[in-house]
């Protein structure tokens, strides 16, 4: 059985909606279903934020050692620990990526994109080519928006509001900011793709700027999804995202036995629950593997 059949049976079998890319680096073989269809990346838009820092820093914008204070009125909900440290922490802008990445914080996500700024993130992506990726609002509007805030920027008083409301059962999975739009954070699963092929084959920006992304990315905690079903020989570099009843994943899966690797992007939406979302998303994992080391 094709590869295309399998991802189609599987997508089938499985309630949501599910944008898959998938490419054998070395053999350039791939698959997709609405590969081009836009989707909510959630905090897979962090991958495109993570490239721009990196270019940067090359370009000396920036530098990775820069030492950051956490604020207590800087504070950004949702997942990540950076939030729960005490007012007056200093951490670099390395640390910031990294627990951007591998615990998907919230905090250090939005600390990354007020250096870096949205719009040369858009501006960037567009220069490669990913004309379809949109990131229009950091973590904590995406998140307070949810809950019927009107914030533009973070404050303390905002913070315990936005907690009440969480507690209140306050978050609106079904607003607007979350649908496929082009005004919201958004790409297809062909453009990250693409994106995490560049980064794999080392050639986006410098073969130091790829590695120093893929260092951070091979460190993920969150491995329920694309690694979850894999043999222990595997290894992934990769990011989740979560919001909603849309759960994705997306990043590069190295096989052994000389077999190279594969990049694969999953974005979804209409999941019954986040943990039926994450059993697709190993299950179209698993059969891209399976595929790539049987050939």
């Amino acid at each position: 059985m094709e590869l295309q059949e399998k991802l189609e049976r599987i997508a089938r079998e499985m309630p949501g909606t599910f944008g898959v890319a998938i490419k054998h680096l070395e053999t350039g073989e791939e698959a997709s279903l609405f590969g081009d269809e836009l989707f909510q990346l959630a905090s897979v838009f962090k991958i495109p934020i993570l490239a721009t820092l990196f270019r940067d820093v090359e370009e000396g914008r920036l530098s990775l050692g820069e030492r950051v204070k956490l604020q207590a009125d800087e504070r950004v909900p949702g997942s990540g620990v950076l939030q729960e440290l005490d007012p007056g922490a200093e951490v670099t802008i390395k640390d910031l990526a990294m627990l951007m990445i591998i615990v998907s914080d919230n905090y250090g996500t939005d600390q990354v994109l007020k250096h870096v700024g949205i719009e040369r993130v858009n501006r960037f992506m567009n220069e490669l080519g990913l004309v379809k990726t949109n990131i229009q609002h950091d973590c904590w509007r995406l998140l307070t928006i949810c809950t019927g805030l009107d914030l533009p920027a973070p404050t303390a008083e905002g913070y315990e509001e936005y907690m009440r409301r969480e507690d209140a059962d306050q978050f609106d999975e079904a607003h607007s900011i979350l649908e496929p739009r082009p005004e919201n954070n958004v790409s297809t699963p062909q453009e990250i793709n693409r994106l995490l092929e560049m980064i794999a084959k080392k050639q986006l920006i410098s073969e130091a700027a790829c590695d120093g992304m893929l260092n951070i990315l091979k460190r993920q905690q969150f491995t329920s999804r694309i690694p979850n079903l894999l043999p222990g020989q595997a290894r992934a570099a990769h990011k989740t995202g979560t919001i909603g009843s849309c759960v994705n994943d997306a990043g590069i899966v190295y096989m052994p036995q000389g077999k190279g690797a594969f990049a694969i992007t999953v974005l979804s939406r209409d999941n019954e629950s986040t943990n039926q979302g994450a059993q697709t998303i190993a299950r179209l994992s698993r059969a891209a593997y399976d595929h790539f080391m049987e050939s």
